[in-house]
């Protein structure tokens, strides 16, 4: 797990100025690197990658930028590729020489073998920049699922950068610093900006299984090499559901087996929920006899605390167990710093506990495992399975109109609005709320609206996309293209690296999730909650408490932070609306949230978008 920078320009020399970035860069990137840094001018002049690590796997020997044999081939890689030791004695096999012991020297062998297609044959997760000096060409590539980042900015007549944060990027010469309006409307849409765009126009970022080629001839390319589609019919018969739950258990255990490859002590996230006691418990499953530490966030409100469970679960394995128990006003203490850290504008105010957590792993290890990915890939969030066995009901002619007709005239505050809300809905309404986006566009001003009707046009094509798909499986193909990877794995990749601490997510498996998506829908869902298939496979001792339990969220009291400790930051965001979104959007709308919530309703949601939006967006110039 490291940083990465790096600058192509396929037809020029790179300039003083360029050489200067870099070493900014690297300095930018340090968090998510401290124990080296590498750095090598390639190409005559034309190619600069550069390299911070935080050492996992060969210690000692494996220092990047790497290299082939002829030193043809470099690469710079954040991340772990975990088959490597595998792909490795294949390679040797083919007579190829190694230098280090280093997981991703395999990736320039590999490319020599494949080109491109090297992709096909990784397990593991990774951003990568790969140049290869023979074909005067640049790859770039993420992994699968998203799980480590890549922002690119282009610059000159054909030049690009790169680099693992936003921020490295910032000090570029030239950079084209102009708002984006149209990822602005996309993230007061969803809290988070979707790749490939960002706030501003001169940055952008690779999608999850997305790969970019750049050349001296044929320009700059990109393409998506994997996406998480099932396909439209299952030819053979699917297996039972209890043959599925076994199959589950022996795929979980080899993604396990691979993710605890590591040269330094490994340790895990422990809510007490149901993704991450199957990971601690497969873990000691798999190290019958190793010490490993566990660790568990604990809130002073009760209705959020999970610590009991995770106790219980850690006193069961036999875990070193740590509870990082954090007041309000601890989170709080690094409010501004977290949100400045993550760059883009991104309101997902779980991250505040998640860092504190991290922060503390961090004190004890440089590898953890977590669940992350468990619910996209076993319909684990309430949109999949809350009123899932009414959907026949929801979907009978004249049913959406009649539920929306009450739904108008019912009081907010009585029971049944979650199901009238639901049954209101068709498949394209659960996917794409139009009247919410309609009215989201009203905010914008004229000419901005254009840009801004640009950015959520192209939310509602990706939604159409989905839409081929029936109810719950469009859901589920949508929370696992879009928000698992621009916010989930963001917040987890952000929250770690400023520590310096790997996460690991053995959910996020391709073998797993492609067994998973060719399964029968109702086989996730079972007394009225999702996740059945998991809650199966748990081992015998898990109590039906934790078997059985509702999902919960790690997430902060942000309503009421929002009414005491953040009110004055949050009316401050509002009167210091930062000029260059004035000129493209009107604030008024967050005003009346603000009072709403003041006088009881709850706005936080929104109200800490626009929050965020104040704040990221001051460094930004007029579009």
């Amino acid at each position: 797990m490291c940083g990465i920078y790096a600058v192509f320009d396929p037809t020029s020399r790179l300039d003083d100025s360029l050489r200067a970035w870099s070493q900014r860069a690297q300095e930018l990137l340090r968090h998510r690197g401290p124990d080296d840094q590498g750095c090598e001018e390639r190409l005559h002049g034309r190619c600069l990658l550069g390299h911070t690590r935080l050492s996992i796997i060969d210690l000692e020997g494996g220092k990047q930028p790497l290299r082939n044999e002829d030193e043809t081939v470099w690469v710079i890689c954040n991340g772990e590729i975990y088959n490597y030791i595998e792909l490795r004695a294949q390679l040797i096999e083919k007579g190829h020489h190694f230098r280090t012991q280093s997981d991703c020297e395999v990736l320039v062998h590999l490319y020599e073998e494949k080109g491109p297609a090297l992709l096909d044959d990784l397990v593991g997760m990774f951003a990568f920049v790969l140049l290869d000096e023979k074909n005067n060409r640049l790859l770039a590539a993420r992994d699968r699922f998203g799980e480590k980042p890549l922002y690119w900015a282009p610059f000159g007549n054909r030049g690009v950068a790169f680099a693992s944060e936003m921020k490295a990027l910032m000090p570029m010469p030239q950079l084209d610093r102009r708002l984006d309006v149209a990822g602005v409307a996309q993230f007061l849409a969803l809290r988070y900006v979707p790749a490939p765009r960002t706030h501003l126009q001169g940055v952008r970022k690779l999608m999850a299984g997305e790969a970019m080629m750049i050349d001296g001839e044929s320009g700059m390319w990109r393409w998506r090499y994997w996406e998480p589609e099932p396909p439209l019919a299952v030819k053979e018969r699917p297996p039972s559901k209890d043959e599925a739950v076994e199959e589950i258990r022996h795929r979980l255990r080899n993604s396990m087996r691979l993710r605890l490859r590591s040269d330094v002590p490994l340790a895990a996230f422990l809510s007490g929920g149901i993704d991450s006691t199957f990971v601690v418990a497969a873990m000691r499953e798999l190290m019958p006899g190793a010490k490993f530490s566990t660790f568990c966030g604990s809130f002073d409100e009760e209705e959020l605390d999970e610590a009991p469970y995770a106790r219980m679960v850690a006193e069961r394995i036999g875990s070193d167990h740590h509870e990082v128990h954090f007041s309000s006003e601890q989170v709080l203490s690094s409010f501004d710093a977290l949100i400045d850290h993550y760059d883009e504008p991104f309101a997902d105010a779980s991250m505040f506990p998640t860092f504190a957590v991290c922060r503390e792993a961090r004190q004890h290890g440089k590898v953890m495992l977590s669940g992350d990915g468990g619910d996209e890939c076993f319909a684990g969030y309430r949109e999949f399975f809350r009123y899932y066995s009414l959907h026949g009901l929801r979907r009978l002619p004249g049913m959406n109109a009649a539920a929306g007709a009450a739904l108008s005239h019912w009081n907010s505050s009585r029971r049944g609005i979650g199901l009238l809300s639901f049954l209101a809905c068709s498949d394209w309404e659960l996917l794409y709320p139009e009247a919410q986006r309609n009215d989201l566009l009203k905010m914008f001003h004229a000419p901005a609206s254009l840009a801004a009707e640009q950015g959520l046009q192209e939310l509602r094509a990706r939604a159409l996309h989905h839409a081929r798909l029936p109810y719950p499986k469009s859901v589920i193909e949508a929370v696992t293209a879009g928000y698992l990877p621009d916010q989930i794995l963001v917040k987890v990749d952000r929250a770690s690296m400023r520590s310096a601490l790997e996460c690991r997510t053995p959910f996020l498996d391709r073998d797993l999730t492609d067994f998973v998506r060719n399964l029968p829908e109702e086989y996730h869902f079972e007394r009225g909650l999702g996740k059945s298939l998991l809650r199966r496979a748990l081992p015998d001792w898990v109590p039906d408490r934790i078997r059985w339990r509702e999902k919960r969220g790690f997430t902060p009291p942000l309503a009421t932070w929002l009414r005491t400790s953040l009110r004055p930051q949050m009316e401050q965001a509002l009167r210091d609306f930062p000029e260059v979104l004035r000129n493209v959007i009107d604030p008024a709308p967050a005003w009346q949230l603000f009072h709403e919530h003041q006088a009881g309703a709850d706005r936080s949601d929104l109200l800490f978008r626009w929050l965020v939006l104040s704040r990221r967006c001051r460094e930004a110039e007029p579009a």
